[in-house]
């Protein structure tokens, strides 16, 4: 593979390719990388009779996003494929043609931004359409964030670094009637612990005096390390300029990109094509009900009290 094939490579998110990323290319552009860390990983899973046997490819994932630090990639692997077992409701079944998908679509808005960060920083944008709190779903909500950062993982494989880009227009209080603790633990467990990915930033917009609210409520789920990374920003657009530039920014936050109403169709135009790849990884499952750990107990928000 030639250094040209790499570069094109990079803009496979941009592309909107359903070409899977080979392992030949990712051993290319990870000089670190070493084809005997990714054997001795295959070993180690192939010990572990309740695991899928995952495929070159998604081992080179984890062990990217732990910065080759093999433990740590083990316990990833170990809360992936738990999460991804156990919660249906944000990994199965995703087909954007499915009724309760088309309705979150009409509520939420999601890109792949075409152009990352000047670190090579992959940026997922994220927030509502409509702003009624009867509209929104956070289980789909969280279905279709994973879809976007899943879909750039198989077409362009490691990158960097990843940015979520997140748009609080529109949120309130009532929006946080429609959680559960039960998701919210998951959701920050598997961002935190089982997502292969580097998380780098996560940049909010248009903060709004709930924030602090609405903090209260997920704090608890967040480690230092999570928190350390959320940076706020007003509707001043001269804030997220500031920390992004106007380069892989949408036109809505003064960015050279296309409107985010253009970009989200064209994320809904992906997604719909990348349902085969998506009903692959479906397969990589825990089958055994009895190595499954979810000890979460439901408990809904809107039966709480915010002050």
């Amino acid at each position: 593979m030639t250094i040209t094939e790499v570069s094109s490579l990079s803009r496979a998110v941009a592309e909107m390719s359903v070409k899977p990323v080979t392992a030949c290319q990712e051993y290319l552009k990870n000089p670190d990388l070493k084809k005997e860390d990714i054997e001795s990983l295959r070993n180690w899973v192939l010990s572990q009779p309740q695991f899928p046997v995952p495929t070159e490819e998604q081992l080179i994932r984890f062990y990217h996003s732990c910065y080759y630090d093999m433990e740590a990639t083990k316990s990833c692997m170990q809360i992936y494929y738990n999460l991804r077992s156990n919660t249906p409701e944000f990994f199965n079944d995703r087909d954007i043609s499915r009724p309760e998908l088309k309705q979150a679509l009409e509520a939420l808005f999601y890109s792949s931004l075409p152009v990352k960060d000047p670190n090579g920083y992959q940026i997922v944008l994220h927030g509502l359409r409509q702003y009624e709190a009867s509209k929104y779903n956070f289980c789909n909500g969280v279905k279709l964030l994973a879809m976007a950062i899943d879909a750039c993982m198989m077409v362009e494989g490691t990158v960097p670094g990843f940015i979520f880009l997140f748009d609080m227009k529109g949120v309130k209080l009532s929006h946080l009637t429609r959680l559960s603790f039960t998701f919210l633990k998951k959701f920050f467990t598997y961002i935190q612990e089982g997502n292969p990915i580097r998380l780098k930033a996560i940049h909010v917009v248009n903060t709004l005096p709930i924030v602090d609210k609405i903090m209260f409520m997920i704090k608890p789920f967040m480690r230092k390390e999570l928190l350390e990374l959320i940076h706020y920003h007003s509707s001043d657009l001269s804030e997220i300029q500031a920390a992004l530039p106007k380069s892989c920014l949408p036109k809505d936050y003064g960015g050279d990109l296309p409107s985010i109403t253009e970009l989200h169709e064209k994320y809904t135009d992906w997604m719909e094509k990348m349902k085969p790849l998506f009903d692959e990884e479906e397969k990589y499952r825990i089958n055994d009900k009895q190595n499954r750990k979810d000890s979460s107990s439901e408990i809904n928000i809107r039966n709480l009290s915010i002050d």
